[in-house]
């Protein structure tokens, strides 16, 4: 079982956007990513060869709905746009463009509730074993590279401004991330309280493999070097403290 058929496909319906615009490069480079990343992931734990498969097609098609979302509304803020996970479950519904990259329907529902699930604060309770395993397969996945991309993506794609590192972090945002919490987007104010709870989401990863591949490639510390404020290194001090310990711990 292999994805080439399928990562063929993708960029086939990748190329018809308009690859000049930063956003939507942004984008494209982060989809295979982590689908990368979640097909690695699933091997550290051991997974079947079909449950490797089916988690690095998932990474592929998890962020279908962004381009359109770029292409209306040039942003990948859903708050001022739409649910890109939702956009993407009706992208590949429409004409069951799912069967061109999964042609056995028995994965569907799967494929379809993992996205659905990738960008929610928490994953839904009424699913199934599998539907829960991929979906949390996908969330690693997905934060691990937001985590990595954040080092080198420039503000302007990220925020439409040169620099960030003026605005304030909200005290409810640095309060929660100081108590190891993920941040609730409705919290997040300013660009800075976004920074900090995109960096956050590690309080959410599942599993140690994740936790390793961002320990080992010192993802965290690269990204708060961009923004060197006397509370970032306050984050910087606990967040890598946190994924010390949850990395060093058995799987």
């Amino acid at each position: 079982m292999n994805n080439e058929n399928a990562r063929k496909i993708l960029k086939e319906y990748i190329d018809k956007y308009d690859m000049s615009n930063p956003r939507i490069a942004l984008k494209a480079s982060h989809i295979f990513r982590v689908a990368d990343a979640a097909k690695e992931i699933a091997k550290e734990l051991n997974l079947t060869e079909e449950q490797i498969w089916l988690a690095e097609l998932i990474g592929l098609l998890h962020d279908i709905g962004r381009f359109e979302q770029l292409r209306i509304y040039d942003t990948f803020n859903d708050k001022e746009s739409v649910n890109h996970a939702k956009l993407g479950i009706e992208i590949l519904q429409k004409d069951n463009l799912i069967s061109k990259f999964c042609p056995n329907e028995k994965y569907h529902d799967i494929i379809i509730k993992a996205i659905d699930n990738h960008n929610k604060f928490k994953i839904d309770e009424d699913l199934t074993d599998e539907e829960i395993l991929q979906s949390k397969i996908i969330r690693d996945s997905d934060k691990v590279d937001i985590i990595n991309l954040l080092r080198f993506e420039t503000f302007d794609t990220l925020f439409k401004k040169n620099n960030i590192i003026d605005e304030p972090i909200s005290k409810e945002v640095s309060d929660a991330f100081l108590s190891g919490k993920q941040v609730d987007r409705s919290l997040q104010v300013t660009n800075m309280d976004s920074w900090l709870g995109n960096i956050g989401y590690i309080f959410d990863i599942n599993f140690v493999p994740s936790f390793k591949i961002i320990r080992d490639k010192n993802y965290v510390n690269e990204l708060i070097d961009r923004t060197p404020t006397e509370q970032m290194e306050k984050a910087r001090v606990f967040i890598n403290q946190f994924i010390k310990n949850k990395s060093e711990q058995r799987d």
